[in-house]
């Protein structure tokens, strides 16, 4: 397998895992279905996804800065490992309570929408920077195709969750929020990040 498809996967993964809990934008998505259509619920999750790139983009672009300064590198390959391990406990804890609330509004309000609460989401930028520097403790990232992978990588995985919300919406409405209670599914997402968390620390320290 090549760097470059190895990247892609990887980080689909965790871009899918990151984005299952619901959120602004996959409320917004199901918002979307529910008081407009289908087609108006894969516009919001191609809006929604839209962030993803633009701060994929700005973690590589301070790649060559913590290239040039190897110390503060060497402090976020370790800040990666509390950064997972604290995702990973929240999730585990903490049970959806989002709600959804249905407002009447325009496909292309909610269309923006969807770009707004991806771009203001405060958490996006940093767990995006902290897992670019976990995948360079791993693959180089020095070619083009491998950065190229790292950036659809993340919108793949972001769009995949948000169209699985626009289907499940689709089918069957309402009782889309419930699955997140009767299925453990936030403390899989936390057992994931754990793992990833415990996965650094082997690599650094052993």
């Amino acid at each position: 397998m090549s760097e470059s498809l190895a990247i892609l996967l990887l980080t689909t993964l965790i871009s899918f895992v990151g984005s299952i809990q619901p959120g602004p934008v996959n409320l917004a998505v199901v918002q979307a279905t529910l008081s407009h259509n289908f087609k108006a619920g894969i516009w919001v999750a191609i809006s929604g996804t839209i962030p993803e790139i633009v701060c994929t983009i700005i973690a590589l672009k301070s790649q060559s800065f913590l290239s040039k300064n190897q110390r503060l590198f060497e402090i976020l390959e370790l800040a990666v490992i509390p950064f997972f391990l604290i995702i990973g406990i929240y999730s585990f804890f903490n049970s959806s309570k989002s709600s959804l609330e249905l407002k009447q509004t325009t496909q292309l309000k909610a269309i923006f929408g969807g770009f707004i609460k991806g771009i203001l989401n405060p958490q996006l930028l940093p767990f995006w920077v902290v897992v670019l520097v976990y995948l360079q403790s791993i693959f180089s990232f020095q070619s083009y195709t491998s950065q190229i992978s790292f950036i659809l990588g993340a919108a793949l995985g972001a769009f995949l969750i948000l169209l699985i919300f626009v289907c499940l919406t689709n089918r069957f409405q309402i009782r889309l929020l419930s699955l997140f209670d009767k299925y453990a599914i936030n403390k899989a997402i936390g057992l994931f990040f754990i793992g990833l968390s415990v996965f650094q620390t082997f690599r650094i320290f052993l």
